[in-house]
């Protein structure tokens, strides 16, 4: 089931007091080498409330993600939380379009700034990674290879080298 983001505008406008909205469900995001699949269940707690022109509220997001290392592309899993506690002025642009005079107020812009906030676009699993090795492919922190290395004098591009730049 999808994680549902919106509330009504009408429910908002009429409460007098502090509303408060959790949802639970699938919320797919793909950031560099982090992704949530759409398996993976997100849980969004949402205090929220209408204080004259301003719209006052505190996002609770509980998540888990996968990092694939950037040098081996080993996967780890990951858990988090995180919060965004904001006050965004209804009458004027805003930068998430937040229109009190439609049906709904959609929240995903929020969760998804937090998320991904959380991640590492270029995650290495750890710093002594080894990587993959570039001739053969084999996980060097697992393995080792036997192959000879190529020697760089018989690439074509060696004489770039010799190049004062």
């Amino acid at each position: 089931m999808k994680l549902n983001t919106k509330i009504k505008s009408l429910d908002l406008i009429s409460s007098k007091d502090k509303m408060h909205f959790d949802s639970e469900g699938s919320f797919p995001i793909n950031y560099g080498n982090n992704f949530i699949n759409d398996n993976e269940q997100i849980k969004f707690h949402l205090e929220i409330e209408l204080i004259d022109d301003s719209l006052s509220f505190v996002i609770k997001v509980n998540f888990k993600y996968q990092s694939n290392c950037g040098r081996c592309l080993t996967t780890s899993n990951n858990e988090d939380r995180s919060s965004l506690t904001t006050i965004v002025n209804i009458k004027e642009d805003n930068d998430y379009e937040i229109n009190i005079e439609e049906e709904y107020i959609d929240f995903s812009p929020f969760i998804s700034e937090i998320i991904i906030e959380k991640m590492d676009i270029n995650y290495i699993c750890s710093q002594k990674c080894k990587g993959l090795c570039s001739f053969c492919g084999i996980n060097k922190n697992n393995l080792s290879c036997n192959h000879n290395e190529k020697n760089p004098k018989e690439s074509p591009f060696s004489s770039l080298s010799q190049l004062d730049l």
